[in-house]
């Protein structure tokens, strides 16, 4: 093992001759994190992969242009504690919907996280979460790699059920702000938009 690895082990309390390089109990918990099928990009997925490893979280990255088949394949095989999903291209918000979708289809239980550049809070509350969102397996959007392990820890720990909701809350109302605004839009017909030409 690392000399890092044992250096941690034992500030936490843990016998390093008692653990093996397959174990992974001694983790906070285990994230599986790819980006979706048809993006290679992978600047921002790497940076949370370092910053969750740095706080004792084991992390399964499986890459890049990664099939839904193969992210949930891994997250069984893996065991994981949350589903982690990046994307930078406009494509890519398609695939983590149809990733969510399958995900309930196949009935997982584990959280799923959505970041990248072209993600959105509005995006993963109204086209991600109502196709995969309880309070046992919520769909959340983390802004940036510094909020991963707020989000992550707070998803594993004790006060998961209230930190969820209240996610829930807020993604319900922006659901409901974002239709009632599409009821209010006024298109004009092309002759009538030409008849009020400048």
């Amino acid at each position: 093992m690392e000399e890092e690895k044992i250096q941690t082990m034992i500030e936490l309390g843990i016998d390093p001759s008692t653990v093996t390089e397959d174990d992974d109990s001694q983790y906070a918990g285990k994230v599986l994190m790819a980006t979706v099928k048809g993006d290679v990009h992978d600047i921002g997925k790497n940076i949370v992969a370092v910053v969750l490893g740095c706080n004792n979280y084991k992390v399964y990255d499986i890459g890049v242009m990664v099939t839904c088949e193969k992210i949930l394949e891994k997250a069984k095989e893996y065991d994981v504690d949350v589903i982690g999903l990046s994307g930078l291209i406009t494509p890519s918000l398609d695939e983590m919907v149809d990733v969510a979708k399958e995900m309930s289809k196949q009935g997982f239980k584990t959280p799923l996280l959505i970041g990248g550049a072209t993600t959105s809070k509005m995006h993963t509350a109204v086209k991600i979460a109502p196709n995969y969102f309880t309070l046992d397996h919520p769909a959340i959007h983390v802004l940036d790699a510094s909020r991963s392990v707020t989000v992550v820890s707070s998803l594993l720990g004790l006060n998961k059920e209230e930190y969820v909701t209240d996610i829930m809350e807020e993604y319900d109302e922006m659901r409901e702000d974002y239709y009632a605004g599409l009821e209010d839009r006024y298109f004009l017909t092309f002759d009538q938009a030409k008849e009020q030409k400048f």
